[in-house]
């Protein structure tokens, strides 16, 4: 049984690369018994965010064949009931007053329109339990992320959550696709770089992206522009080894991960709230 452990202490990062291994372990677990087990009973704190990454892997895992799912709750009853609301582990309709839970979304090859169609449901939801103040600068942002998922990607389940906490007057968005990661899209299309990244520093700066390609640079361009400059937020973005970190008003930080690596895309937002209404094509092309 895998031993899920999250660090001490609120850093995104740290969180994350934890959530990156127990995906990994997962997938070696599966490799070996066609099972999926999990201990969280010692866990005693989350950022809930990146738990859709976990949940994502548990949904990969299961369409794939995986035969039985052993859970061991948390122990702590607040932890355990906060995963619970989230819609941990396998996802949920249903939400509450602030936030939006997990959600996982499967590709229709019949259906050109689903992702775009499930995604401007989601925005409304979140819309509602966020200020006004954010104007169209979340449905811009996830139709943006969304239409690179749906078009590069080539994923089987993507996933989102989102969530407003009102006392600290911030959105957490995060969405993970299990496709094409972005440095194996540049591989595809012949592109050099110098480590991960590089790669997703090239996307995400347009350096050698347009949108009429297909290396899935110009949506990240654009939301990188609203949720940092905009929004005064942050932003991280994980695809295979490499991590990329901006806050607001501060210079980039660039990190590769050096065990494990992140099948996919993961983009998590941390948005402030404007302080007066915003108008979003100040900061977009």
């Amino acid at each position: 049984m895998i031993k899920v452990e999250f660090p001490d202490g609120d850093s995104i990062l740290n969180h994350l690369s934890a959530a990156i291994k127990i995906m990994n372990d997962m997938e070696e677990e599966f490799n070996k018994t066609k099972k999926i087990s999990l201990d969280l009973s010692d866990v005693k704190w989350f950022i809930p965010c990146p738990m859709i990454l976990i949940s994502n892997k548990i949904r990969e895992l299961l369409d794939h064949g995986a035969t039985s799912i052993m859970y061991k709750e948390p122990k702590k009853a607040n932890v355990r009931g906060h995963l619970q609301k989230i819609g941990f582990p396998l996802g949920t309709k249903e939400d509450g007053s602030s936030y939006v839970s997990i959600k996982h979304l499967r590709k229709d090859p019949n259906d050109k329109n689903q992702i775009n169609r499930e995604v401007n449901e989601l925005v409304t939801v979140i819309e509602g339990k966020a200020p006004n103040k954010f104007g169209d600068s979340i449905k811009y942002i996830l139709g943006e992320l969304s239409d690179n998922i749906d078009e590069h990607s080539r994923f089987e389940c993507a996933s989102l959550m989102a969530q407003y906490f009102p006392k600290k007057e911030i959105v957490d968005i995060a969405v993970f696709d299990n496709g094409v990661s972005i440095p194996k899209l540049f591989e595809e299309h012949n592109i050099r770089f110098k480590g991960d990244s590089n790669a997703i520093k090239k996307a995400v700066w347009g350096e050698v992206t347009t949108k009429k390609n297909e290396t899935r640079g110009f949506g990240l361009r654009t939301c990188k522009e609203l949720s940092t400059e905009g929004l005064k937020g942050e932003l991280y973005l994980v695809s295979r080894s490499g991590i990329l970190m901006i806050k607001s008003s501060k210079e980039p930080l660039f990190y590769e991960l050096k065990t494990d690596s992140l099948k996919g895309t993961f983009i998590y937002l941390r948005l402030k709230t404007p302080k007066k209404r915003l108008n979003i094509y100040k900061f977009v092309e």
